[in-house]
């Protein structure tokens, strides 16, 4: 009977995700029959953001011999506190630090007071079990492991290096060998392939300890654990390969995951990082995932639109007509995407910044994901700080570690400000589709175009400080937050729904094609189809003034809009709805009720803007369907 007990603990960012990294370990600790013998295993899996008088109280209670943490920057700060508790409270167990942050950083996670502490520096599937093994001696010498740092006599020790596991078989699967009970998580994580060919330095992937090198797992495990995460019927798949469609195998990968979706009806939904240059097969997976149901967007991984910026960062190796490829085939089968980018990297202008941004609403990006630069350990960038002059801040979660880049040697503090002021102009006008047909209306006609347009706006609002939608964008560059897009969005499709509508107007108003019949005409339609991200949000009659578009009926799921005739074929054309030889083509019933939750109003802010946040990701999603009516039926 095993009389010690070895605690994994996890701490990620949503509920219900599998511990794959526990599992991993726990697998390879029960290939040693005396560590089955001796010890029992227990995985904790708490958000990080529970609150910490509950996570504490849960390690504490648990009572074990041996903690072992998975460390990132999101949550270390939170396993600072957690391990200085346990270290009075459990005085005598060890403690295990692994993970991307904590690899090589003994000096600034153990100290010379607690030789029961100790740090894995590298993969943990070797390591750990050689460490535990070490704990059953009577005089334990942990200098005869590899991998580990620790305090010894006051010194910090480092061992030999582990090599690579080069043959991922050598690692038991944790989901064949009953380590996970089913149909227990709803988030499912798994690893095909470990290792990344690029070297992107702000990037641990590639620049920091996994390598370069990519490891395959073999076909015929990978099939049979993907059949048992849809057995476990659980809603999402997290693929956690660096380069999803890099490998030919992936598409039929994929295909395999769509079989067992038919044949189980889970997983629901499906995610991955996708392979930076082969765009072809990317597109292809995506068209798998998508006609199946378990994909409404996908992100690309761009990062930057600037040339000298890809120098700077080591990603120069990957094409940027390689995503333009993605984008257009994605935007000709009616998939929707998301382009991740990051403000700002080393070699980025405001003006390179602003341009590039411009540029992908040109080629007709659906959506972005603006990121800013974060410092983390373990990375190549953050040992160029001096070089690059990079100013940062610390994340003011007190569970992250992040340090966040706000000045760059091309950005100072008010150019990093404005960067950010034209980005929450980008955001509100064209992805959450505050003036989006108006906008292609101007820059296809030369009038204005997408960059003017933004600046103009940000311009303008800057004279308007004490309106919601400004005050809130200053707020959010005074303290940086990590998660914005997600608060922008609430506030302008629900809290303050009317009041940016009176911004817009104010705009309009104030612009020289505001004469211009068409420009109006498509600005009262973009005021009109301005989407809910609530399904709760009451929906009212606008209170701007029309000239064009006239609302004759208010419904509970919309409303019922006449259009002049001669502009019938025009709008059709913007709004993307089908014309029936059956109906005038001048009565349009707008819905607004697609796939919305509800505002939780019994959930802390905090929930809501993660969700508004993902749902900016997937426009599509919820955004009103215009469709034409008899006259008779909107009457």
């Amino acid at each position: 009977m095993s009389n010690k007990k070895v605690t994994f603990v996890e701490l990620p960012v949503f509920s219900g995700i599998l511990p794959l990294v526990s599992g991993y370990m726990e697998a390879c600790c029960r290939k040693h029959p005396e560590l089955v013998s001796a010890y029992q295993f227990e995985k904790i899996s708490l958000t990080v953001g529970t609150p910490y008088e509950e996570v504490i109280s849960t390690l504490i209670d648990s009572r074990a011999d041996v903690y072992a943490f998975s460390t990132y920057v999101w949550n270390s700060g939170m396993v600072r506190r957690l391990v200085n508790a346990l270290l009075e409270a459990r005085p005598l167990a060890y403690i295990m630090l692994g993970g991307p942050q904590v690899i090589g950083q003994g000096m600034r996670y153990l100290s010379p007071q607690h030789e029961n502490m100790f740090v894995c520096n590298g993969e943990g599937e070797r390591t750990f079990p050689a460490f535990l093994l070490e704990t059953l001696k009577s005089t334990p010498d942990f200098s005869t492991v590899r991998n580990l740092s620790f305090y010894q006599n006051q010194q910090l020790q480092t061992t030999e290096p582990e090599s690579r596991i080069t043959d991922l078989s050598e690692i038991p699967s944790p989901f064949l060998e009953g380590v996970f009970d089913n149909n227990q998580y709803t988030w499912m994580l798994i690893e095909t392939n470990r290792g990344c060919p690029f070297k992107c330095n702000y990037c641990y992937w590639g620049s920091g300890a996994i390598g370069s090198r990519v490891y395959k797992y073999n076909d015929e495990r990978l099939l049979k654990e993907l059949a048992w995460i849809s057995q476990s019927q659980c809603w999402y798949l997290f693929i956690a390969d660096a380069n999803w469609g890099m490998l030919k195998r992936d598409i039929d990968i994929s295909k395999f995951i769509v079989d067992c979706y038919k044949a189980n009806g889970a997983p629901q939904t499906v995610y991955f990082c996708g392979s930076k240059n082969t765009p072809d097969r990317v597109t292809e997976i995506t068209q798998i995932f998508h006609q199946a149901g378990m994909m409404s967007t996908q992100a690309v991984s761009l990062q930057t639109m600037n040339p000298e910026t890809l120098i700077r960062v080591n990603r120069d190796n990957i094409k940027t007509s390689a995503y333009t490829q993605i984008q257009q085939s994605l935007n000709e089968r009616g998939i929707s995407s998301f382009v991740e980018l990051i403000w700002p990297l080393p070699g980025e202008t405001l003006a390179s910044f602003q341009e590039g941004l411009a540029k992908l609403c040109e080629i007709g990006a659906n959506s972005f994901a603006v990121y800013p630069l974060i410092l983390m350990n373990n990375v190549e960038l953050a040992g160029k700080q001096k070089e690059y002059e990079l100013v940062t801040i610390s994340d003011p979660d007190p569970n992250s570690e992040a340090e966040i880049v706000v000045q760059t040697k091309e950005v100072d503090t008010n150019a990093y400000q404005d960067g950010q002021r034209y980005l929450y102009s980008v955001l509100s006008l064209y992805v959450l589709r505050g003036l989006r047909h108006l906008g292609r209306y101007l820059q296809t006609h030369g009038a204005m175009s997408w960059l003017q347009l933004f600046r103009s706006f940000v311009e303008f609002s800057k004279q308007r400080p004490a309106h919601p939608w400004t005050a809130f964008c200053e707020e959010s560059i005074r303290n940086v937050t990590l998660s914005s897009i997600g608060a922008l969005m609430h506030i302008i499709l629900h809290s303050h729904r009317e009041d940016f509508d009176d911004l817009l107007e104010q705009f309009f108003s104030a612009q020289d094609f505001r004469d211009d019949p068409q420009a109006r005409l498509l600005f009262e339609a973009d005021i009109i189809n301005r989407p809910y991200v609530y399904s709760n949000t009451p929906i009212i009659a606008k209170r701007n003034h029309f000239e064009y578009l006239q609302v004759v009926k208010m419904e509970p799921n919309g409303c019922v809009v006449n259009i002049p005739a001669e502009y019938a074929e025009q709008l059709r054309d913007y709004l993307g709805y089908a014309h029936s030889q059956d109906m005038t083509g001048h009565t349009l019933a707008v819905n607004y009720k697609r796939s919305q939750f509800p505002f939780m109003r019994s959930k802390p802010l905090k929930e809501n803007y993660l969700y508004c946040q993902d749902k900016s990701h997937r426009m599509a999603d919820i955004l009103p369907v215009w469709q034409e009516v008899a006259v008779s039926d909107a009457q």
